[in-house]
């Protein structure tokens, strides 16, 4: 028998072939000539066909109990489509193996089936959808006094694909329950930064998200994940945090709940990239000292890694292994599995796992994420699917594994309820699965064209991060600083449990414009230009320090010419928090003219802060140093025309040795005057 995690190999049946067994099914019901079995035999679900959905409100079903059905028909097409008459059947016996479960999820099955009711669908107009219910009572239904389990029910005009879902009879008798172990990751669903007063207390207050996720996962004895954000919003808010917000973090700190990533980060992107685990620097607070991470610390076990949406290797194992309690699927194994469903527990290269099963886990997130008839659907297949397994061996216990989905992407309160409801499930911590006897697995050597996303997006965030590391040196506690962005980032990053989208590559992109508000939160205000006359002068240069605590920076000034010097070129200045600060630089003038003074701003270790600025000068000495520079000039002139004069005459051949030789060769010269007297 084939494995959950390979089912899905074996559901490639053309649709033509699905078509043909469900115009077979209502043959013998509603009397349609072979012409209309044909016509529907032939019409295969195009892309844009319609789709109808049917769905148990309650998919569980005790003697005596009416069911009541919901029926929804999408139209994707530009045209309306008329009222219909839909037949509403019911198979007539339980559906014995997950195979054959499957194969009638996919209007494969030959099932003997009786019709229990006729229900009215209204027109759907083209892009919109028609909606019906229909309550067929125990008596049409006829399910009193059968054998208990997963009946099939279908829906179909005659035009249509067979709709089909399932209907569970809940008298399992001396059957040992399928025990069913769940880790419900509650998360805060931020994207920016910590949660304020209101959001915090709308979250955790009767009816928030937050809190239906707690009391439902306590209710159903699931471990639990606490994302610290919920903590860390409260722990900084002090006194002016919500009462629902304290009375929630009570409930949820107990040793057995385990700390989320802030925002529900991805783990396995982290272990990817080497980096595992990203933390935050502490807790940032307005106009408050930060706070050190432990103060919002939640839950002492280590954490569970969900890793049901991922396809693992080795390598991930290994440095998953390490940061918790993986909680993969079948789907990621290669395993030929006979006989009864396995329990969850798996030894996989040397770590042992949670491997949930791979429809199972599908059909618990779908539950979650889906809404309408669509989720009532995945929670009626998701129970059939546990009755199944425990029909398998009805005497053999086992125990089952899967991942709720994070509390702020999924709503499993309903179907909590109903695997509470359910006799033939127990519901119970992920711990219990790693309790069960373990088999040995391995991975399946199947490619992942994303393998590398999360990786590469934690990377490029961690690089931004050291950019603003090397500008927050300009305040005596650069984690006050960098606390900001480190959260930032850990929200910016993937969900855990999710494939990486674009708004998460737009998100970390993103954080570029907050490194860009690091570097110029402390910058030179813009100036007009100055008239300098005279010999020595400050020029006055205003910095601005946005941040709420004391920055230290170098400011250097340099002239774009000669005409002006500045003695000391970096001057060190202290900025209070959120100030403006004029610094008057000494510059010297030498000479009329205009000149650019270009001022920049740096971090004590030289890194530059913001946009060079610069200042022009319209210098104009006085006397004294016009007087100065001009005989300076001329000085240099003089001595120019000196060392030109004496390298022409060498040129020209007038100047032979030195001075010496010169006197020398004069005296004894003949003396042509006094030779002729003679």
């Amino acid at each position: 028998m084939l494995s959950a995690g390979r089912l899905a190999g074996r559901r490639a049946t053309a649709l033509a072939a699905a078509a043909a067994a469900t115009a077979l099914l209502l043959a013998p019901v509603d009397g349609s000539e072979p012409a209309a079995a044909t016509t529907a035999a032939t019409t295969a679900p195009a892309a844009e066909a319609p789709t109808l959905t049917i769905a148990p409100t309650d998919p569980l079903l005790s003697e005596g109990e009416a069911l009541e059905l919901e029926l929804r028909l999408e139209n994707p097409g530009d045209a309306m489509l008329p009222a219909s008459t839909v037949e509403v059947l019911l198979t007539s016996s339980p559906i014995g193996t997950r195979y054959g479960l499957s194969r009638w999820f996919e209007g494969q099955a030959l099932l003997a089936s009786a019709p229990v009711a006729q229900v009215e669908l209204p027109a759907a107009a083209a892009g919109d959808a028609a909606t019906a219910t229909v309550t067929v009572d125990a008596e049409t239904l006829g399910l009193d006094g059968r054998q208990w389990g997963a009946y099939g029910i279908g829906a179909t005009d005659g035009s249509l694909a067979m709709a089909t879902s399932v209907v569970v009879r809940d008298e399992p008798g001396e059957s040992s329950p399928t025990r069913l172990a769940l880790a419900a990751p509650i998360d805060a669903g931020a994207t920016e930064g910590l949660l304020d007063a209101d959001d915090l207390e709308r979250t955790t207050a009767l009816g928030g998200q937050a809190r239906e996720a707690l009391d439902a996962a306590i209710d159903a004895g699931a471990t639990i994940g606490a994302d610290p954000l919920l903590a860390a919003s409260a722990v900084a808010l002090g006194e002016e945090a919500p009462q629902a917000a304290e009375a929630w973090l009570e409930r949820i700190d107990r040793p057995e709940t385990y700390p989320l990533q802030f925002g529900n980060a991805d783990p396995i992107a982290q272990v990817r990239a080497d980096a595992y685990p990203v933390e935050p620097i502490g807790i940032p607070r307005d106009d408050a000292p930060m706070l050190p991470l432990g103060a919002a610390a939640i839950g002492t076990r280590q954490p569970v890694v969900d890793a049901t949406g991922a396809v693992l290797t080795a390598d991930d194992l290994r440095g998953l292994g390490a940061a918790g309690t993986i909680v993969l699927t079948t789907a990621n194994l290669d395993e030929l599995l006979e006989g009864s469903t396995p329990s969850a527990h798996a030894r996989v290269e040397g770590v042992d796992v949670v491997a949930a099963d791979a429809e199972l886990q599908s059909l618990v997130r779908a539950a979650g994420r889906d809404e309408g008839v669509a989720a009532s659907d995945a929670r009626a297949r998701a129970l059939g699917l546990l009755a199944t397994v425990t029909r398998e061996r009805p005497s053999d216990p086992r125990t089952l594994a899967a991942m709720l989905p994070a509390s702020s992407i999924g709503d499993v309160a309903a179907l909590l309820a109903d695997l509470d409801d359910a006799t033939f499930v127990e519901t119970v911590g992920i711990d219990a699965a790693l309790e069960a006897p373990v088999r040995d697995a391995v991975l399946a050597a199947d490619d992942d064209p994303e393998r590398d996303a999360g990786a590469e997006l934690v990377r490029a965030a961690l690089e931004q991060e050291a950019e603003a590391a090397q500008v927050a040196s300009i305040v005596d506690d650069p984690s006050s600083l960098l606390a900001d962005l480190r959260l930032s980032l850990l929200l910016a990053l993937p969900d855990a449990g999710r494939a990486v989208t674009e708004s998460d590559r737009v998100a970390i992109a993103g954080l570029a414009d907050a490194l860009t508000d690091v570097r110029h939160a402390v910058r030179i205000v813009a100036g007009s230009d100055v008239q300098a006359v005279g010999q020595s002068l400050p020029l006055p240069i205003t910095l601005t320090n946005e941040f709420d605590v004391e920055t230290s920076v170098v400011l250097s000034v340099r002239p774009s010419n000669a005409l002006v010097t500045v003695p000391n070129p970096e001057v060190e200045v202290t900025l209070a928090p959120g100030s403006q600060q004029r610094v008057q630089v000494p510059i010297e003038i030498v000479g009329a003219g205009t000149v650019l003074m270009i001022a920049q701003l740096h971090t004590p270790d030289g890194v530059p802060l913001g946009q060079i600025q610069t200042v022009r000068v319209a210098a104009r000495p006085t006397v004294e140093a016009f007087v100065a520079w001009t005989l300076g000039i001329g000085i240099a002139l003089l001595l120019g025309f000196g060392v030109w004069r004496s390298v022409r005459k060498r040129r020209s051949g007038e100047a032979r040795g030195d001075l010496d030789d010169r006197s020398t060769r004069r005296q004894t010269q003949p003396n042509p005057i006094i030779e002729e007297t003679a």
